[in-house]
């Protein structure tokens, strides 16, 4: 393997034409550079120079390596700026995993932050975030795998679920359940209601998912047997919120699942002891990109921002190594 600095020697001399002009331009002795140019001429085992009365001309061999070297250290000085545009945070993408409504939400509000902070990163409208929807499941694959450089997940105060002992759990906001009442409904001007209060209305619910998991767990701790009608599957279903604005039933919904035309949809704080689920930022403890971390920290703000906002005070969650994942 030929030494750069040997190769940009040869290269110096060569565009300057002489010993003691390429000499000045690297800041070198001219026998430094005679030094280095004899050193390379044994490595490659013919001549390279030619002295004349006119400077110093390349030989074919001389021609041809100059030729690979400038194209070699040209590649090199654009990796260097690269790397210093990535590193100073004026270029990048960073892959985000997002559950449905985070990616509706607070992608989008992470994106207005970052570029706040950092105008270059979107320079002629470059694509900064590349979002993918994907459960918790399949984010904290994709972390491990490096597929992912930060995704949004959540966990049910009902049902925790450990996260691998390597992941980096960031807490965003605390996410309150609410009750989705038909515009018309007689409560959905209340200030609060309680399951008791809706325990004669029909319950929309999802097939499966942890959607339906938490209609299943707030009605069960309130002891609430009502009619129950179906509609959706998985953690966000948007059907039961179609439901619930046709005036077909009521259901539970954390406050950031919320989709469907206001106009259409009381959205009620719920009483009681309806837990409320924790929104995080999930990242290998390993990554230090610049742009990852700078990531992370919009979406810290974003989560400050909905805090302030009316959400539960972020003091109730936690941050360390090891917590828990949606």
């Amino acid at each position: 393997m030929y030494d750069l600095t040997k190769l940009a020697t040869l290269v110096a001399v060569v565009e300057h034409g002489s010993f003691s002009a390429a000499a000045h331009e690297l800041r070198l002795t001219q026998p430094a550079v005679s030094r280095q140019i004899a050193l390379l001429e044994r490595q490659v085992g013919t001549q390279l120079l030619q002295r004349t009365r006119a400077g110093a001309r390349p030989t074919e061999a001389g021609r041809v390596l100059v030729g690979h070297a400038t194209a070699v250290l040209d590649r090199l000085a654009l990796a260097e700026a690269q790397l210093a545009d990535v590193t100073g945070l004026r270029r990048g993408q960073v892959r985000l995993g997002s559950f449905f409504t985070a990616l509706v939400y607070l992608s989008s509000e992470a994106a207005v932050v970052l570029q706040s902070r950092h105008t270059e990163l979107f320079h002629d409208s470059r694509e900064v975030i590349v979002d993918e929807l994907v459960d918790r499941t399949t984010a904290l694959a994709k972390l491990a795998t490096g597929d992912l450089d930060v995704a949004i997940v959540f966990e049910h105060g009902f049902e925790p679920d450990p996260a691998p002992d390597d992941v980096e759990v960031v807490p965003l906001f605390t996410d309150p359940p609410t009750a989705l009442l038909p515009a018309g409904h007689r409560l959905a001007g209340a200030a609060t209601v309680t399951v008791a209060d809706l325990a004669g209305d029909t319950w929309i619910r999802a097939h499966h998912g942890s959607a339906a998991r938490l209609v299943d767990h707030v009605l069960l701790a309130a002891g609430a047997r009502p009619s129950v009608e179906l509609a959706g599957q998985g953690d966000e279903p948007v059907e039961a919120q179609a439901f619930v604005a046709a005036g077909r039933g009521v259901t539970v919904a954390h406050r950031l699942n919320v989709l469907i035309d206001p106009a259409r949809i009381a959205v009620v704080p719920l009483a009681g002891a309806a837990p409320a689920r924790l929104v995080q930022a999930v990242v290998l403890p390993g990554n230090r990109s610049p742009l990852v971390r700078a990531m992370v920290d919009a979406l810290r703000e974003v989560g400050i921002r909905r805090d302030e906002s009316g959400t539960a005070p972020v003091s109730r969650a936690r941050r360390r190594v090891g917590h828990r994942g949606s």
